[in-house]
Protein backbone atom coordinates (compact mmCIF):
# COMPACT_ATOMS: atom_id res chain seq x y z
CA UNK A 1 0.00 0.00 0.00
CA UNK A 2 1.06 3.79 -0.90
CA UNK A 3 2.34 5.36 2.37
CA UNK A 4 0.50 8.89 1.33
CA UNK A 5 -3.11 6.51 0.99
CA UNK A 6 -2.36 5.89 5.07
CA UNK A 7 -1.60 9.98 5.66
CA UNK A 8 -4.51 10.64 3.28
CA UNK A 9 -6.63 8.32 5.71
CA UNK A 10 -5.02 9.66 8.73
CA UNK A 11 -6.00 13.46 7.69
CA UNK A 12 -9.70 12.59 6.98
CA UNK A 13 -10.04 11.29 10.55
CA UNK A 14 -10.61 7.78 9.68
CA UNK A 15 -7.36 6.62 11.08
CA UNK A 16 -5.83 7.41 14.62
CA UNK A 17 -1.94 8.34 15.13
CA UNK A 18 -1.23 4.93 16.73
CA UNK A 19 -3.05 3.02 13.76
CA UNK A 20 -1.25 5.44 11.26
CA UNK A 21 2.28 4.48 13.13
CA UNK A 22 1.37 0.58 13.08
CA UNK A 23 0.46 0.28 9.68
CA UNK A 24 3.45 2.29 8.29
CA UNK A 25 5.30 -0.05 10.08
CA UNK A 26 3.80 -3.24 8.73
CA UNK A 27 3.39 -1.83 5.11
CA UNK A 28 7.40 -0.21 4.99
CA UNK A 29 8.34 -3.82 6.57
CA UNK A 30 10.17 -2.76 9.52
CA UNK A 31 11.31 -5.22 12.85
CA UNK A 32 8.94 -6.12 14.51
CA UNK A 33 8.90 -6.92 18.32
CA UNK A 34 8.12 -10.06 19.69
CA UNK A 35 8.53 -9.20 23.24
CA UNK A 36 5.49 -9.74 24.95
CA UNK A 37 4.49 -13.04 23.10
CA UNK A 38 8.30 -14.82 23.89
CA UNK A 39 7.56 -13.64 27.22
CA UNK A 40 4.27 -15.17 27.41
CA UNK A 41 5.55 -18.51 25.62
CA UNK A 42 8.35 -18.73 28.72
CA UNK A 43 5.96 -18.15 31.40
CA UNK A 44 3.66 -20.97 29.64
CA UNK A 45 6.43 -23.13 29.23
CA UNK A 46 7.91 -22.89 33.12
CA UNK A 47 3.79 -23.37 34.24
CA UNK A 48 3.34 -26.40 31.67
CA UNK A 49 7.15 -27.64 32.86
CA UNK A 50 6.48 -27.80 36.73
CA UNK A 51 2.73 -29.13 35.97
CA UNK A 52 4.27 -32.23 33.55
CA UNK A 53 6.27 -32.52 36.94
CA UNK A 54 3.58 -32.79 39.00
CA UNK A 55 1.95 -35.54 36.58
CA UNK A 56 4.96 -37.11 36.29
CA UNK A 57 5.16 -37.68 40.28
CA UNK A 58 1.87 -38.82 40.26
CA UNK A 59 1.95 -41.19 38.06
CA UNK A 60 4.83 -42.88 38.78
CA UNK A 61 5.47 -42.68 42.38
CA UNK A 62 4.96 -46.47 42.68
CA UNK A 63 7.49 -47.46 40.21
CA UNK A 64 10.22 -44.01 41.13
CA UNK A 65 10.25 -44.23 44.49
CA UNK A 66 9.77 -41.20 46.52
CA UNK A 67 13.73 -40.88 47.40
CA UNK A 68 13.90 -40.46 43.81
CA UNK A 69 11.59 -38.09 43.09
CA UNK A 70 12.70 -35.64 45.93
CA UNK A 71 16.31 -35.52 44.88
CA UNK A 72 15.64 -34.87 41.70
CA UNK A 73 12.84 -31.95 42.41
CA UNK A 74 15.62 -31.15 45.00
CA UNK A 75 18.37 -31.02 42.61
CA UNK A 76 16.73 -29.43 39.75
CA UNK A 77 14.97 -26.45 42.66
CA UNK A 78 18.98 -26.23 43.66
CA UNK A 79 20.16 -25.67 40.73
CA UNK A 80 18.02 -23.25 39.64
CA UNK A 81 18.29 -20.77 42.74
CA UNK A 82 22.37 -21.15 42.23
CA UNK A 83 21.53 -19.90 38.75
CA UNK A 84 20.14 -16.96 39.78
CA UNK A 85 22.08 -16.37 42.58
CA UNK A 86 25.18 -15.79 40.58
CA UNK A 87 23.24 -13.54 37.85
CA UNK A 88 21.77 -11.26 40.37
CA UNK A 89 22.64 -7.54 40.32
CA UNK A 90 23.04 -5.99 43.74
CA UNK A 91 20.19 -5.45 45.77
CA UNK A 92 18.60 -1.94 45.55
CA UNK A 93 15.71 -0.46 46.89
CA UNK A 94 14.78 0.69 43.63
CA UNK A 95 13.56 -1.58 40.45
CA UNK A 96 16.84 -3.64 39.38
CA UNK A 97 17.31 -5.06 35.40
CA UNK A 98 16.84 -8.14 34.88
CA UNK A 99 20.36 -9.78 33.86
CA UNK A 100 19.15 -12.30 31.27
CA UNK A 101 16.26 -13.32 29.69
CA UNK A 102 16.14 -16.60 31.36
CA UNK A 103 16.52 -14.74 34.56
CA UNK A 104 13.30 -14.66 35.55
CA UNK A 105 11.61 -17.60 34.15
CA UNK A 106 14.24 -19.75 35.75
CA UNK A 107 13.68 -17.91 39.20
CA UNK A 108 10.32 -18.76 39.22
CA UNK A 109 10.63 -22.17 38.30
CA UNK A 110 12.97 -22.78 41.16
CA UNK A 111 10.16 -20.98 43.62
CA UNK A 112 7.42 -23.21 41.90
CA UNK A 113 9.44 -26.53 42.21
CA UNK A 114 10.53 -25.26 45.86
CA UNK A 115 6.77 -24.86 47.15
CA UNK A 116 6.08 -28.69 45.40
CA UNK A 117 9.50 -30.14 47.23
CA UNK A 118 8.10 -28.85 50.38
CA UNK A 119 4.52 -30.46 50.13
CA UNK A 120 6.04 -33.19 48.75
CA UNK A 121 7.44 -33.49 52.50
CA UNK A 122 4.67 -32.76 54.41
CA UNK A 123 2.06 -34.57 52.59
CA UNK A 124 4.45 -37.94 52.06
CA UNK A 125 7.08 -37.66 54.97
CA UNK A 126 5.04 -34.92 57.69
CA UNK A 127 8.06 -32.70 57.58
CA UNK A 128 5.69 -30.23 60.03
CA UNK A 129 4.01 -32.90 62.48
CA UNK A 130 0.48 -31.80 63.38
CA UNK A 131 1.68 -28.10 62.08
CA UNK A 132 0.66 -28.88 58.42
CA UNK A 133 -0.32 -25.50 57.67
CA UNK A 134 3.42 -24.22 58.21
CA UNK A 135 4.07 -26.31 54.39
CA UNK A 136 2.09 -23.32 53.11
CA UNK A 137 3.50 -20.50 55.21
CA UNK A 138 7.68 -21.89 54.33
CA UNK A 139 7.20 -21.45 50.80
CA UNK A 140 5.39 -18.14 51.00
CA UNK A 141 7.62 -17.08 53.13
CA UNK A 142 10.80 -18.18 50.76
CA UNK A 143 8.67 -16.54 47.47
CA UNK A 144 8.62 -13.24 49.30
CA UNK A 145 12.12 -13.04 50.18
CA UNK A 146 13.02 -14.07 46.50
CA UNK A 147 10.99 -11.53 44.66
CA UNK A 148 12.96 -8.57 46.69
CA UNK A 149 16.26 -10.20 46.74
CA UNK A 150 15.96 -10.99 42.56
CA UNK A 151 13.57 -7.79 42.13
CA UNK A 152 10.52 -9.87 40.26
CA UNK A 153 6.81 -9.31 40.78
CA UNK A 154 5.00 -12.61 39.40
CA UNK A 155 7.54 -14.28 42.59
CA UNK A 156 5.52 -11.49 45.03
CA UNK A 157 2.42 -12.64 43.79
CA UNK A 158 3.06 -16.09 44.49
CA UNK A 159 4.45 -15.39 48.37
CA UNK A 160 1.35 -13.15 49.10
CA UNK A 161 -0.69 -15.81 47.68
CA UNK A 162 0.65 -18.48 49.57
CA UNK A 163 0.27 -16.21 52.97
CA UNK A 164 -3.45 -16.02 52.04
CA UNK A 165 -3.29 -20.00 51.78
CA UNK A 166 -1.67 -19.99 55.29
CA UNK A 167 -4.11 -17.78 56.81
CA UNK A 168 -6.74 -19.58 55.56
CA UNK A 169 -5.39 -23.21 56.75
CA UNK A 170 -4.83 -21.27 60.24
CA UNK A 171 -8.17 -20.36 60.81
CA UNK A 172 -10.26 -22.60 58.90
CA UNK A 173 -9.23 -25.95 60.90
CA UNK A 174 -8.67 -23.73 64.25
CA UNK A 175 -12.83 -23.45 64.26
CA UNK A 176 -13.49 -26.78 62.97
CA UNK A 177 -11.53 -28.19 66.17
CA UNK A 178 -13.15 -25.96 68.82
CA UNK A 179 -16.07 -25.74 67.84
CA UNK A 180 -17.02 -28.32 65.40
CA UNK A 181 -18.43 -26.74 62.85
CA UNK A 182 -17.02 -24.63 59.66
CA UNK A 183 -17.48 -20.51 60.99
CA UNK A 184 -17.91 -18.39 57.78
CA UNK A 185 -17.59 -15.34 60.06
CA UNK A 186 -13.48 -16.22 61.22
CA UNK A 187 -12.37 -16.60 57.33
CA UNK A 188 -14.51 -13.28 56.60
CA UNK A 189 -12.46 -11.12 59.23
CA UNK A 190 -9.07 -12.87 58.63
CA UNK A 191 -9.89 -11.90 54.56
CA UNK A 192 -10.45 -8.10 55.55
CA UNK A 193 -7.46 -8.00 58.25
CA UNK A 194 -5.57 -9.69 55.22
CA UNK A 195 -6.61 -7.60 52.49
CA UNK A 196 -6.14 -3.95 55.16
CA UNK A 197 -2.76 -5.43 55.88
CA UNK A 198 -1.52 -5.86 52.12
CA UNK A 199 -2.46 -2.21 51.41
CA UNK A 200 -1.17 -0.72 54.44
CA UNK A 201 1.72 -2.44 53.41
CA UNK A 202 2.15 -1.20 49.83
CA UNK A 203 1.80 2.29 51.06
CA UNK A 204 4.07 2.43 53.99
CA UNK A 205 6.49 0.69 51.37
CA UNK A 206 5.82 3.05 48.95
CA UNK A 207 6.40 6.29 50.97
CA UNK A 208 9.55 5.05 52.31
CA UNK A 209 10.59 3.93 48.74
CA UNK A 210 11.69 0.70 49.09
CA UNK A 211 10.38 -1.49 45.78
CA UNK A 212 7.68 1.32 44.76
CA UNK A 213 7.06 -0.92 41.32
CA UNK A 214 5.47 -3.62 43.92
CA UNK A 215 3.16 -1.28 45.24
CA UNK A 216 0.43 -1.85 42.45
CA UNK A 217 1.02 -6.32 43.51
CA UNK A 218 0.07 -5.03 47.11
CA UNK A 219 -2.69 -3.02 46.71
CA UNK A 220 -4.55 -5.22 43.77
CA UNK A 221 -4.20 -8.19 46.10
CA UNK A 222 -5.60 -6.15 49.30
CA UNK A 223 -8.45 -4.26 47.48
CA UNK A 224 -9.52 -7.19 46.15
CA UNK A 225 -9.15 -9.37 48.89
CA UNK A 226 -11.09 -6.80 51.12
CA UNK A 227 -13.76 -5.94 48.72
CA UNK A 228 -14.77 -9.25 47.78
CA UNK A 229 -14.43 -9.96 52.25
CA UNK A 230 -17.10 -6.85 52.53
CA UNK A 231 -19.39 -8.26 49.99
CA UNK A 232 -19.36 -11.79 51.21
CA UNK A 233 -20.01 -10.46 55.01
CA UNK A 234 -22.70 -8.76 53.12
CA UNK A 235 -24.56 -11.41 51.70
CA UNK A 236 -23.96 -13.88 54.86
CA UNK A 237 -25.63 -11.59 57.18
CA UNK A 238 -28.07 -10.22 54.73
CA UNK A 239 -26.81 -6.30 54.71
CA UNK A 240 -24.92 -5.90 58.27
CA UNK A 241 -24.40 -2.71 59.01
CA UNK A 242 -20.51 -3.05 59.38
CA UNK A 243 -19.98 -4.56 56.30
CA UNK A 244 -21.56 -2.31 54.82
CA UNK A 245 -19.98 0.64 56.25
CA UNK A 246 -16.44 -1.04 55.44
CA UNK A 247 -17.69 -1.32 52.01
CA UNK A 248 -18.10 1.87 51.56
CA UNK A 249 -15.38 3.18 53.03
CA UNK A 250 -13.33 0.54 50.78
CA UNK A 251 -15.00 2.05 47.84
CA UNK A 252 -14.12 5.85 49.11
CA UNK A 253 -10.75 5.17 49.62
CA UNK A 254 -10.31 3.29 46.69
CA UNK A 255 -11.90 6.16 44.53
CA UNK A 256 -9.80 8.70 46.16
CA UNK A 257 -6.37 6.78 45.41
CA UNK A 258 -7.48 6.45 41.80
CA UNK A 259 -8.06 10.04 41.00
CA UNK A 260 -4.40 10.26 42.97
CA UNK A 261 -2.49 8.02 40.69
CA UNK A 262 -4.84 8.14 37.41
CA UNK A 263 -5.60 5.06 37.80
CA UNK A 264 -8.04 3.41 35.84
CA UNK A 265 -7.79 -0.18 37.34
CA UNK A 266 -8.46 0.78 40.89
CA UNK A 267 -11.65 3.26 39.73
CA UNK A 268 -12.83 0.29 38.12
CA UNK A 269 -13.04 -2.11 40.77
CA UNK A 270 -13.96 0.57 43.32
CA UNK A 271 -17.01 1.13 41.36
CA UNK A 272 -17.55 -2.40 40.47
CA UNK A 273 -17.75 -3.65 43.68
CA UNK A 274 -19.88 -1.05 44.64
CA UNK A 275 -22.54 -1.14 42.62
CA UNK A 276 -22.77 -5.04 43.14
CA UNK A 277 -22.93 -3.68 47.00
CA UNK A 278 -25.49 -0.93 46.71
CA UNK A 279 -27.25 -3.04 44.38
CA UNK A 280 -27.72 -5.99 47.20
CA UNK A 281 -28.59 -3.35 49.58
CA UNK A 282 -31.75 -2.07 46.97
CA UNK A 283 -32.79 -6.08 47.12
CA UNK A 284 -33.34 -5.79 50.33
CA UNK A 285 -36.10 -2.86 50.21
CA UNK A 286 -37.08 -3.05 46.72
CA UNK A 287 -39.53 -6.01 44.96
CA UNK A 288 -41.53 -4.64 42.27
CA UNK A 289 -39.98 -5.44 38.84
CA UNK A 290 -40.48 -1.97 37.37
CA UNK A 291 -38.27 -0.24 39.30
CA UNK A 292 -35.64 -3.03 39.07
CA UNK A 293 -36.21 -2.59 35.55
CA UNK A 294 -35.63 0.97 35.64
CA UNK A 295 -32.62 0.96 37.85
CA UNK A 296 -30.94 -1.63 36.01
CA UNK A 297 -31.43 0.50 32.54
CA UNK A 298 -30.13 3.93 33.88
CA UNK A 299 -27.55 2.24 36.29
CA UNK A 300 -26.30 0.67 32.61
CA UNK A 301 -26.53 4.16 30.96
CA UNK A 302 -24.15 5.42 33.88
CA UNK A 303 -21.78 2.36 33.16
CA UNK A 304 -21.46 3.08 29.44
CA UNK A 305 -21.19 6.97 30.18
CA UNK A 306 -18.15 6.35 32.98
CA UNK A 307 -16.53 4.10 30.45
CA UNK A 308 -16.64 6.88 27.90
CA UNK A 309 -15.56 9.41 30.47
CA UNK A 310 -12.90 8.12 33.10
CA UNK A 311 -10.34 10.70 31.83
CA UNK A 312 -12.61 13.16 32.59
CA UNK A 313 -13.09 12.40 35.71
CA UNK A 314 -9.91 11.13 37.07
CA UNK A 315 -8.04 14.80 35.99
CA UNK A 316 -10.52 16.63 37.83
Amino acid sequence: MNPGVLDALRNEGLLTERQHSLLTGIYSQKLFSLYYELRTMLYLGVLLFTTGVGILVYLNIETIGHQVIILALMVLTGLCFWYVARRRAPYSNGQVQSPGVLFDYILLLGCLLFTTVVGYLQFQYGLFGEHWEFGALLPAVACLASSYLFDHRGVLSIGITGIGSWLGLTVTPLGLLESGQFHEGSLIETGLFFGLGLVAVALLLDRRGVKKHFTFTYLSFGANIFFIACLYGLFLTHGDAGYLLATIAGVVGGILYARREQSFFFLLISSVFGYIGVTYMLGQFIEDPLVWMLYFLVSCGGVIYFLFHYKRFLSR
